[in-house]
């Protein structure tokens, strides 16, 4: 009788072993497809950028003019530029007039019209960085030097560039139908000076 009841317990053991396993694997196959469900709803909802993201990016770098420098997300031509210092053509008129990229022998031919980075001992350009679609801004313009020692000197002094560093946003992903970002510290040329 013994016998008989110890493989009556066997028996019931392995039912409840296999009624555990077949509960593992039947809550696995669910978590997989509510898994698969969430993905598939992720991937058919059109995110969106926040209306607020240029509160944030403005509140990320609230002590710095950031619109002096910088340009719009939805830059693709210079006129989309942020204006102030740099105006709706300015960084396509830096590369494009008053000798393009080159040094000038002197600063005679400049008025106290023409702009800073125009009249300057170490004049430069606008050469805008593509940060892409996945940033906001999408495109930073960077200070380059046109000289490499200052105009009118004896050449003891040199240019170089000034900079300060500025958080960008960077896509990471999408929640609830809005895309969420990290803020990303970046290092910006905003001009040139003349140094020793």
């Amino acid at each position: 009788m013994s016998g008989i009841l110890v493989i009556f317990h066997l028996c019931v053991a392995v039912v409840m072993i296999h009624s555990v396993s077949s509960s593992s694997l039947l809550l696995k196959a669910i978590e997989n497809s509510i898994e698969r469900e969430k993905r598939a709803i992720t991937t058919t909802i059109e995110c969106q950028v926040p209306q607020n993201l240029e509160a944030l990016f403005t509140e990320l770098n609230r002590d710095i003019n950031v619109s002096k420098f910088l340009i719009y997300q939805n830059a693709t031509q210079p006129a989309s530029l942020v204006k102030n210092e740099l105006s709706e053509n300015e960084v396509y008129i830096s590369q494009n007039t008053h000798g393009n990229k080159v040094c000038p022998p002197t600063l005679d031919s400049f008025t106290t019209d023409d702009p800073l980075w125009v009249r300057s001992t170490c004049p430069w350009y606008y050469d805008p960085e593509e940060l892409g679609s996945n940033y906001y801004p999408a495109h930073i313009p960077q200070a380059k030097c046109k000289c490499n020692t200052c105009i009118g000197s004896t050449g003891r002094t040199k240019c170089e560039r000034i900079t300060t560093q500025v958080r960008v946003l960077k896509k990471t992903g999408c929640v609830g139908g809005f895309y969420t970002y990290e803020n990303e510290l970046r290092v910006v040329n905003v001009g040139c000076t003349c140094a020793r």
